[in-house]
């Protein structure tokens, strides 16, 4: 069946002047309590591992396997037992499930940070995929009187599936569809952590078994209101979208509510400050310009940007800027690595990164660790923009 291994960015709520930034900011071409994992079971992996020398993703199940994986994808190098003790440390598991038109999706396990949650899903019952081939292939039916579209409805199991058929003239795809979600996810706590105005869904797994089970890593971030943080005890409600294969809607929404406890916050690293380099907007080199072809027109014009300092979190890079003008005006360039002990580089995940604006008056740009990482194991962070490199010390 499919066996993806993707990220995509499903959804993003922001206001109008956030959604100018993230567009400036991408390239112009380009239940109720603390359930973690038994310890034991953990120990013991731990001591197996430890007679090998580096810990083993399928060594630990659930949310804490798709990390490791996860690691070895980013890094090139097994993960080892002090960045998974890390990640159980950030992780609880759930285990609440909600069924709605025969198909059941369970909550398995989250990992936090202060401003974004991780969720591992796992949705059972699902219709094999050779029956919805079967309906996405089925012949049209005439349409009705003074209208142009018609349905196609089928029972697949214990699922009652829709598919609309546009005019005679829509053929079936080629192309087997795969399982998507609809816009509209959402997650509310209580106490509030967030008032809503910047909120991101990204989906990076979406791996599909031949006995109708899928398992989704999804990925929420938000802005913290003043003093909020998600590593604080909430209860939580997450609201799923529909899920559809390719057009087919295939289940109606889902709602899960359940409890997390507190986390104890890991202690961050800072790093002084320096300068990296932004790109203007096409708008601003010319506003006749549709893209920038390298092979043309050469490099695209850079200007440095300069920054007061830098945070370091198990999750988070946060970057301080010095000149708000730039900011308003340019988009960050280069890749940000942390650099472990032992020579192993986490790159920095700079998509759907933004300005943001403290209390302070402080303007931030906040960026995503692929994977969760234990800071005691950290040497530097390096900026990088071609063969320069710029690294700042960790304190």
């Amino acid at each position: 069946m499919n066996d993806l291994y993707r990220k995509t960015f499903d959804e993003i709520h922001a206001s109008d002047a956030l959604r100018q930034e993230v567009l400036n900011m991408t390239k112009q071409e380009r239940a109720m309590a603390k359930r973690q994992i038994p310890r034991m079971v953990l120990i013991a992996a731990i001591v197996v591992l430890a007679l090998a020398g580096t810990a083993l993703a399928a060594a630990i199940p659930g949310i804490q396997e798709w990390f490791g994986q996860q690691w070895m994808k980013e890094t090139g190098r097994p993960i080892h037992t002090d960045q998974m003790g890390l990640i159980d440390q950030l992780s609880d598991a759930v285990g609440v499930s909600a069924t709605v038109d025969g198909v059941t999706v369970t909550v398995d396990s989250v990992t936090r940070g202060e401003n974004m949650i991780w969720f591992l899903l796992r949705y059972d019952g699902l219709p094999p995929e050779e029956e919805l081939e079967e309906l996405l292939g089925a012949p049209e039916q005439p349409p009705e009187e003074d209208s142009l579209d018609s349905q196609v409805t089928a029972v697949v199991g214990d699922v009652t599936i829709t598919a609309g058929v546009s005019g005679p003239s829509e053929t079936p795809s080629s192309q087997s569809p795969d399982y998507r979600f609809g816009r509209g996810c959402k997650l509310t706590t209580d106490p509030a952590v967030s008032d809503g105005t910047y909120s991101e869904w990204a989906t990076f797994q979406n791996t599909v078994r031949e006995d109708g089970t899928m398992t989704v890593l999804m990925r929420h971030r938000i802005e913290p209101l003043e003093g909020g943080s998600l590593l604080d005890a909430a209860d939580v409600t997450l609201e799923l979208p529909g899920l559809n294969w390719g057009e087919i809607p295939v289940t109606g929404a889902f709602t899960l509510e359940f409890s997390l406890p507190a986390i104890q916050p890991t202690k961050s690293l800072t790093t002084g400050g320096g300068t990296t380099l932004g790109e203007p907007s096409l708008r601003d080199i010319d506003p006749s310009l549709e893209f920038w072809n390298t092979n043309t027109m050469g490099p695209l014009p850079t200007e440095e940007m300069a920054f007061l300092r830098t945070k370091v979190t198990p999750t988070n890079l946060t970057i301080y800027w010095a000149d708000r003008e730039q900011t308003e005006r340019l988009h960050k360039a280069g890749d940000w690595y942390l650099v472990m002990q032992d020579g192993t580089e986490v790159r920095l995940d700079t998509s759907g990164g933004m300005y943001t604006d403290l209390p302070g008056g402080e303007r931030v740009s906040r960026f995503v660790w692929p994977v969760p990482v234990d800071l005691r194991q950290a040497e530097s962070l390096e900026y990088r923009y071609g063969e320069d490199v710029l690294p700042l010390e960790l304190k």
